[in-house]
């Protein structure tokens, strides 16, 4: 094992999930460290992606509030099209920064395409039908998108919690 992360800032950084789109760059997400609201202080998540086989990170700007990314997916058919997961910060109010998040640039801008679940871990593309986006929380709750995640409906009949992912079955 040898050591790459040139480019990442964070202190302790929290590996949590890598994500390689087609054009062969790959995408790092760091997990939040607390539950608290504050943004900008060391224990925040955060996005990287290197384009040199992880021998350099850039940092990528999580959208305006957003501290706890949990998630990232690649469009399978745009390597542009970024899909984003996030958890919730310990904060009042309705709306603390998770959801989904979709970026058409790769991640220059971002908008919220669900906030209906603020708990989101993971978004999961069909391979065999790249308009078809799942997405699983901890609120008891599975999402799908017909759509290419521009719109989401809760998945009838998941009533537990601790969904981490959808996995979806490739012969069917």
């Amino acid at each position: 094992w040898v050591l790459r992360n040139t480019g990442i800032t964070q202190k302790e950084p929290f590996a949590w999930r890598l994500s390689l789109d087609s054009a062969g760059t790959l995408y790092l997400v760091l997990a939040r460290r607390s539950e608290k609201g504050e943004i900008g202080d060391w224990q925040d998540g955060a996005l990287y992606r290197s384009t040199d086989a992880a021998a350099h990170w850039e940092k990528i700007q999580l959208p305006q509030g957003v501290n706890g990314p949990s998630g990232l997916c690649v469009d399978a058919r745009d390597p542009k099209r970024l899909y984003l997961a996030a958890w919730r910060r310990a904060i009042p109010g309705p709306n603390g920064g998770g959801g989904i998040w979709l970026s058409p640039d790769g991640g220059h801008t971002w908008r919220a395409v669900l906030s209906r679940d603020q708990h989101v871990y993971d978004v999961t593309q069909d391979a065999a039908h790249p308009d078809l986006l799942y997405a699983a929380g901890f609120e008891s709750s599975a999402w799908r998108s017909v759509d290419r995640g521009e719109t989401w409906t809760r998945i009838r009949g998941v009533n537990f919690k601790w969904n981490h992912r959808v996995v979806v079955d490739p012969a069917d």
